[in-house]
Order: structure tokens, then C-alpha cells, then sequence
């Protein structure tokens, strides 16, 4: 499979071009899920405003080439983020418009945010309205500076762009680090753009959405929400089609169908995006290391005692977290076997012609310079390097984006393994039952046909190859799933053979 030319201009950011081309222009373990579907949205938003959302032309085997724009909505900000005097002024129980002058005397702002007395019934209804966005805000448990938290995206003007200390200068590319930009791409060459674009317009970035309404309203007069943006040009995606592409997007209409308000899918969209994001870098690994076996993820439904099931879980995780640096290590190993590599030993000054042709092709330029020594040296330390860089950022991607979207749980002492919690699990009925309800044994099939999630001992044995050692242990297994479900009020069983899942969420055709 051909990769798509990468743009120079990236390869010249990095040290060593060995993650990116793998995988894609960029993944990073501090851009969690979450943050992943806000810049996807926020490049949305962008080319949605142009009428292109989605739906970006290429030529046949070139790289979408394109500007995206994101505002800054730096009052906005301060204003939910970077208040702190306002709920103690609203509990001093002064009068309202003592609350008022106290309040615009000590918040430190290059806004003048007396307009708001006018909009605003009373200095306590706005300090309600701003605690309503700080507690609903995304991920607010997380110590984050001011410039780098973020509204829940009620609708479009909730979104802007992750910035540093200093709100003027470039964004920030710690947490909008371009995992929402290969979001986007991926889906884009899907197939099916143009119609999750419509959904998502329709559905989930509402202008007339009432807390999109409330938002516009606590800014300035005249302010344009789209002024003082920042721009980026879109990232960098090795592959113009793979099946995973349209699963995703299989995913996403699925979701976006159901006959729920868009703000109840945002959630369901984002655990379900990254899972199929993770399993997208899994099989890229396998293919680099050039094994044909297809990802899997060993579930263990939480049992009151351990079980073999456990430690099978536990491996597997274990297995799957070490892949992606398998995977660096055969894609470096590789140049070895190519012609350039062979010509550059037998050439006359081997350590230099092998330190060329690996600066080329890795565009390899870490700080001290290419190694000097004899060829292999000289590869040895290319390898090291990539490894190295590869374990601050990529390889920890797994591990934190599966315990983000609920799909593993660490205990110390025990490890790490695959468990979902009841968040994924309803994300997972609302993808894969189709009517309103699903015989069991055929919703645990789709779970792993669509996720590689493997529950029962007939999934246990298509991702293994052979029927288990302890199918006990797997009936058990599925037992404990079944009574989950049933508390969760998303199964019925009718008989002793027939349990059906149900999908209260199903969709409207």
C-alpha cells in the first residue's frame, strides 16, 4: 500500500520522520479523546463556513492540501475561565448593583464587560450562568491553564482554539496536537463526507442550539467570533483509503442518526472515534511488523474473584501497548533491506554515503547531528533515537486514550486490562444494534466484527484462532455481561435461550 507524499514542511518540523509516517502527521498522548473531537470539530466548523466541509477534492494519490481558521474568543474565555472573583462577590451579599461595580472593578480584562447589566437580570444570574459552563466545561477535573480549557460544544461559538500563555502568539500544539485534523481526514476519505457533514450541521453544531444562543450573548457588541483567528494548514494522513476509514464513518452515521439531540451524542462520538482511531494504529503496527493477525481486545467484565480470563486480558493489553514500538523499530529496520542501503556500503566512504541516505530518507536531523562511526553505529543510533522519541508521545497514546474512553482499568499491584465502563458499553448498544433490539449472541458478534472486542468464546475463537483452553471462564464472562446490560436497562431476557439487547436510542427512518 502506497503512502501519500508528505508536505516537506512537516518533515522539517520533527528530528526524525519515522512516527508520522507510520501513522500520520501527528498523534500525542496530552491530546486525549476529548481534545481530539474538539479540534476535529473546530477544523469542521472551518471548512463548514466555506462549504467544503468534508468534502475536499483531491487528484489520485495526492494529499488534501488546505487553511483552516479557528478563533481565538479571547473574551469569551476570560470571562468563563479566568473570573475568579465573581462567585465570591455574588456570596458577599451586597446589593445587585454593588455586585456589579465590585465585580467590573476587579475583573482585570482588556474588555469592558459592562454590557452585560443590560443583557443580564442580575449579577447572580450571570454567576450562574458562568458556573453552569465552568462545570459542564470538557474535562474540568484537569489542572489546565485558562488558555487551554474548553467549553462543552453546545454549538459552533463554543469553539476555539487551544493557545499559550500568551493568547496573541501561535497556538499551542500540546493539546490540539493534529489528532482532530487526521479525524478529519480520515473521514473525509471515507466515502461518505458529504452526509456526516450534513448530519453534523444539522445536529450537533446548531447556531440556534439555546446554549449557543446564551454563549453569543455574553459577547461584546459587534464582536465577530470569527475576528482574530488562528490559522493552520491541515495535517498529514499516510493513506488515501482503508477500511478503517469507513468503518468510522459507518460509525458516525449510525450515531448521528439516532433520534437524539446532538449534544447526548457528542460523548457516544468521541469514545467511539478514538476506539476506532486506536485500532487503526494497531493495524498499521501489525502491517509494518509485517504480521497478518487482526488487533483484538481480550474484555473482561468485572468478576468478584480473578479469573484466567484476567490474566489472558492483561497480556493481551500488554501485547498492544508494545506494538506501536515494535512497529518504529521494523520500520527503521527496513531501510536495510532496500537497494540505496547496499549501494551505500559498498560505496568508498560507506559511514558517509549510509549517513546520507538515511538523513534522506528519515529526515533524520536530531540536535547533535547525524552519528559519526562505521555504518552500523551510525544505524544504531538512528534507531535508538526514534525509539527513544517514539516512547515520550505515541507509544504512551494507548494506555491513556483506552482508559480515557473507558475501555481499560489500572489497578497497582494488578496491572492494566481491557474492562469497559458503562459509558462505553452504551456508546457500543447505540452503534451496533441496528432496530431496537438484538439477539445477544449476535450483538457480542458485532462487537467484535466492527470493534475487535472480544467477550464470549466464539469471538474468543475467530481472534485466536482455536476455541480457548477455559471457555468457562468465557461463558462466564458473558454471563457477567448480560447482567450488566440488565441493570443498565439495555437488555431484556425473554426465556432461558432468548435475551435480546435493546437500543432505546435506535434510529428515525
Amino acid at each position: 500500500m502506497a503512502r501519500l507524499e508528505a508536505p516537506a514542511k512537516y518533515q522539517s518540523d520533527v528530528n526524525v520522520w519515522v512516527d508520522e509516517a507510520i501513522w500520520g502527521h501527528r498523534f500525542y498522548n496530552d491530546q486525549t479523546p476529548w481534545l481530539v473531537f474538539l479540534e476535529f470539530l473546530a477544523v469542521f466548523r472551518s471548512r463548514h463556513g466555506e462549504s467544503v466541509a468534508l468534502n475536499e477534492n483531491t487528484e489520485e494519490g495526492s494529499h488534501e492540501t488546505f487553511t483552516y481558521y479557528i478563533p481565538r474568543s479571547i473574551p469569551l474565555r476570560q470571562l468563563v475561565f479566568n473570573n475568579p472573583h465573581i462567585q465570591h462577590i455574588e456570596n458577599t451579599g451586597r446589593s445587585d448593583s454593588e455586585r456589579w461595580n465590585a465585580w467590573l472593578k476587579q475583573f482585570s480584562s482588556d474588555f469592558d464587560y459592562s454590557y452585560l447589566r443590560d443583557r443580564v437580570e442580575s449579577f447572580s444570574r450571570l454567576a450562574r450562568i458562568i458556573e453552569f459552563f465552568q462545570t459542564t466545561a470538557v474535562e474540568p477535573h484537569r489542572q489546565r491553564r485558562w488558555t487551554s480549557k474548553f467549553l462543552f460544544p453546545y454549538g459552533p461559538d463554543c469553539l476555539y482554539a487551544d493557545l499559550p500563555g500568551n493568547v496573541n502568539s501561535s497556538p499551542d500544539r500540546r493539546f490540539f496536537a493534529r489528532g482532530g485534523e487526521l479525524l478529519y481526514l480520515m473521514l473525509n476519505r471515507s466515502g461518505s463526507g458529504p452526509d456526516i457533514a450534513k448530519l453534523i450541521s444539522d445536529k450537533l453544531l446548531r447556531e440556534d442550539d439555546p446554549w449557543n444562543r446564551v454563549i453569543t450573548a455574553l459577547l461584546p457588541s459587534g464582536h465577530r467570533i470569527d475576528s482574530n483567528s488562528v490559522s493552520s494548514t491541515i495535517g498529514y494522513l499516510p493513506f488515501a483509503c482503508r477500511q478503517e476509514y469507513s468503518a468510522l464513518a459507518d460509525t458516525w452515521l449510525q450515531l448521528l442518526k439516532l433520534d437524539l439531540p446532538g449534544e447526548t451524542l457528542l460523548d457516544p462520538l468521541m469514545r467511539l472515534s478514538a476506539l476506532h482511531m486506536l485500532l487503526y494504529m494497531l493495524r498499521r503496527a501489525h502491517e509494518e511488523i509485517g504480521e497478518k493477525t487482526e488487533p483484538k481486545f481480550v474484555l473482561e467484565i468485572a468478576a468478584p474473584r480473578k479469573t484466567t480470563l484476567f490474566d489472558l486480558s492483561v497480556e493481551n493489553f500488554s501485547a498492544n501497548r508494545k506494538l506501536s514500538t515494535r512497529a518504529v523499530r521494523a520500520y527503521v529496520e527496513s531501510a536495510k533491506s532496500q537497494q540505496e542501503w547496499k549501494d551505500a556500503l559498498a560505496a568508498r566512504a560507506p559511514a558517509d554515503a549510509v549517513r546520507d541516505f538515511l538523513t534522506k530518507r528519515y529526515a533524520w536531523n536530531p540536535d547533535d547531528g547525524p552519528a559519526a562511526g562505521d555504518p552500523q553505529t551510525i544505524f544504531n543510533s538512528l534507531r535508538n533515537y526514534a525509539e527513544k522519541r517514539h516512547q515520550q508521545h505515541v507509544a504512551k497514546v494507548h494506555g491513556e486514550w483506552t482508559r480515557q474512553i473507558g475501555l481499560s482499568v489500572s489497578r497497582r499491584g494488578a496491572g492494566t486490562w481491557y474492562s469497559p465502563d458503562d459509558s462505553l458499553l452504551k456508546a457500543l448498544v447505540m452503534c451496533t444494534v441496528d432496530e431496537d433490539r438484538e439477539e445477544y449472541h449476535r450483538f457480542l458478534a458485532k462487537l467484535y466484527n466492527q470493534f475487535r472486542l472480544v467477550v464470549g468464546v466464539a469471538e474468543a475463537e475467530q481472534a485466536f484462532g482455536s476455541l480457548p483452553t477455559d471457555q468457562n471462564a468465557f461463558m462466564q464472562n458473558t454471563q457477567r455481561l448480560e447482567q450488566r446490560l440488565r441493570t443498565l436497562g439495555l437488555l431484556r431476557r425473554l426465556s432461558d435461550d432468548c435475551a435480546y439487547v435493546e437500543n432505546p436510542f435506535r434510529s428515525c427512518q
